[in-house]
């Protein structure tokens, strides 16, 4: 017998009510319903709360995940409300030993940490949701979930939400172990309403306890670390400044890190050493009083004194380092952020990971709702963030256990490393550190191809990559003929607005140099191209892909909906243009002068220079940095096309800016979009 979720075999699907549900209205979840807002995708955001918790776990917005704001047109908010830092000051008892940069690097535009409250980061996240038109649809609770199957094949998701009539659905009996969700939890007395609601996918940003894992059976392995762990949030008086990021090895061989939150008050992390599960259980959080707190993290930076003038927050805490089995549930639900994976808060890693989580999953949803790419594309998702979950649970784990070791051996190694690592760490770590989360990048799929021409390149240059960013300077007409100018430089990631954009990167080396070069028809067997050429080939490709590939309005996605879109026909901040791809040529010689007084020589540049931005105008990389981070040779070389995906990572490069190396682009394009 067909249970009524089912729609019998000769009944047609039920309508969709919304492409896309997102339940839980944190960072990961919010941000992704930006995301698909601006790409035009209806969504609908449910969270538990009626509010934004005041109680953050995470404190620091990294480099990486900087960019990716700034690539999503919602970074300056962030810039505004947070205060740069890139020390921790080290600290053996009272007394200072170094600072060390550890968020620094000369990788990024963003060479800091961002310092921002989680609680801040949600709800500038929210109110650019809500600029947008949009809301969080606050009180709401996923109840159960399905992915139900008709028999022509066609899927959907089944989702069962309800919100208290009166009150909150919060509940004084519900458990706080990580992963536990109760069968039965409906309070007596309590009124609820209920909805059913089907959408194409579900994203799950649920949290650690998420019940849409719960509900698929999706396992969650890992282990829970048996250091106890406490953390309060309060104004204090101390010998020691708590101005800056402050971690001491204490005296008495324990841990304390200090953070400086944005109203005055200071969080502290304590370490207490292992208990026994049993112990923890026996834990009474009543116990644990500011008073014994100032005791305890007295003892810690003796013989320099901390007082505790009150106190905002006072937890034990105990660290899980988790991943669920998948990320993916039928192509249909996805996991991200804290529902996906858990770790340790050592590095700062677990928000920005679920933002990237969310980053990446929005763009491939985007373009399979929009027609433009398949269903198979959304496969990427879980293949490329789970090996990085994975990463970052081994890099928080192995720093956690190099700061709470309580052996000889490691409590040695500890000491010294504070003691000499402001001096090493430079050498060691010359570019970027792993926690600024730039050195992140994905393996070869059906999504990054490696072209024949390009299969041996450095892996630092490879498909899979992070896009790196770097100077350029804009080429303007003057009367005088063309001109670098030196004041007006912009930046590549400048250009690489977005969301949802390929950017097509040209770097033509000195090929475009002058009419000599122009005559030598190959460099080391690769054939060259004019600028002529060059702004054809681009200009066809462009027309051919825009003509056969392109985003609807929201309204028009709408269309197929039973009910009316939570998203308006015009989405302010959304795709104005509804342009999918975008194509920007480097070189990195023209034969132009360095200011516009000086006349220039002819270098047959004059039609990419007065092209439009995106449309194939050119820059020059007047240093050639640019080409060799990108692995390209800046002189007397063939050139090199570079395909970035919407997330900024590479997906595609060929060596060579002639006919042949445009074909294999388009040759990309129709291997990983709709036919």
């Amino acid at each position: 017998m067909l249970s009524s979720a089912q729609s019998a075999p000769s009944a047609p699907s039920p309508p969709i009510d919304v492409p896309v549900l997102i339940s839980g209205g944190g960072p990961s979840g919010v941000f992704a319903a930006v995301l698909l807002t601006k790409l035009n995708i209806p969504c609908r955001l449910i969270e538990r709360y009626r509010g934004i918790s005041p109680l953050s776990k995470a404190l620091v917005i990294h480099a990486r995940t900087m960019e990716i704001f700034a690539m999503s047109g919602i970074l300056d908010k962030f810039l505004t409300h947070g205060r740069n830092f890139s020390e921790f000051h080290a600290y053996s008892g009272a007394k200072k030993t170094g600072v060390l940069q550890v968020l620094s690097n000369t990788e990024s535009h963003y060479d800091f940490g961002l310092f921002l409250e989680q609680f801040q980061t949600t709800a500038i996240l929210m109110e650019e949701y809500e600029s947008l038109g949009q809301r969080v649809d606050q009180g709401w609770e996923l109840m159960d979930t399905k992915v139900v199957e008709n028999e022509s094949g066609k899927s959907w998701v089944e989702t069962k939400i309800r919100r208290a009539i009166e009150g909150t659905n919060i509940r004084q009996t519900e458990s706080t172990t990580l992963g536990v969700v109760e069968e039965d939890p409906e309070e007596e007395g309590k009124m609820y309403e209920v909805q059913i609601v089907r959408s194409e996918y579900l994203i799950a940003t649920d949290g650690g306890k998420s019940v849409v894992r719960h509900k698929l059976n999706i396992g969650f392995p890992g282990r829970t670390l048996d250091n106890n762990i406490i953390i309060y949030d309060g104004h204090v008086e101390s010998d020691i400044p708590f101005e800056n990021i402050t971690v001491v090895n204490g005296i008495n061989e324990r841990i304390m890190a200090a953070f400086p939150l944005s109203d005055g008050q200071v969080r502290i992390i304590l370490d207490q050493g292992i208990i026994t599960p049993e112990e923890h259980a026996a834990l009474k959080s009543e116990d644990l009083t500011m008073e014994k707190f100032e005791k305890l993290a007295s003892a810690c930076i003796a013989p320099a004194k901390l007082k505790c003038l009150d106190c905002s927050w006072l937890t034990y805490y105990r660290v899980n380092e988790r991943q669920a089995e998948h990320f993916a549930y039928k192509n249909r639900v996805f996991l991200a952020g804290d529902a996906a994976h858990v770790h340790s808060p050592a590095g700062g890693q677990g928000m920005n990971a679920g933002l990237q989580d969310s980053f990446n999953l929005t763009w491939k949803m985007a373009l399979v709702l929009h027609g433009i790419a398949p269903d198979s594309i959304l496969e990427t998702y879980e293949g490329e963030r789970k090996p990085v979950a994975d990463d970052i649970i081994k890099l928080t784990a192995k720093m956690l256990k190099a700061g709470l070791a309580q052996d000889f051996v490691g409590r040695t190694i500890r000491r010294v490393a504070l003691t000499i690592a402001p001096y090493i760490l430079p050498y060691i770590i010359p570019n970027a550190s792993p926690v600024t989360m730039l050195t992140i990048g994905y393996k070869d799929n059906s999504i990054n191809q490696r072209s024949k021409s390009q299969a041996s390149v450095d892996d630092k240059y490879q498909v899979g990559r992070r896009a790196r960013d770097g100077d350029l300077r804009v080429i303007q007409k003057q009367d005088t003929g063309l001109a670098a100018v030196e004041e007006a430089s912009i930046r590549l990631h400048e250009l690489m607005t977005g969301p949802g954009i390929f950017h097509i990167i040209v770097f033509t080396s000195d090929m475009l140099l002058s009419p000599a070069a122009s005559k030598t028809k190959s460099v080391n067997g690769t054939e060259t191209t004019t600028s002529e050429e060059l702004a054809k080939d681009i200009e066809s490709h462009l027309n051919a892909w825009r003509s056969k590939w392109a985003y609807k309005s929201a309204q028009q996605i709408s269309t197929s909906l039973s009910s009316p879109s939570p998203v308006s026909a015009v989405i302010p901040g959304s795709i104005k243009d509804k342009e999918l791809f975008m194509v920007h040529v480097i070189a990195s010689d023209l034969s132009v002068p360095s200011h516009p007084s000086s006349p220039s020589t002819e270098s047959g540049t004059d039609v990419l220079a007065i092209k439009n931005a995106g449309e194939g105008k050119i820059y020059l990389d007047h240093s050639g940095i640019l080409h060799k981070k990108y692995g390209v040779e800046a002189k007397h070389g063939p050139g090199t096309i570079v395909v970035v995906r919407p997330d900024s990572h590479y997906g595609f490069r060929v060596l060579g800016a002639n006919k042949t190396a445009w074909e294999e682009v388009n040759q990309y394009f129709e291997s990983i979009l709709a036919k």
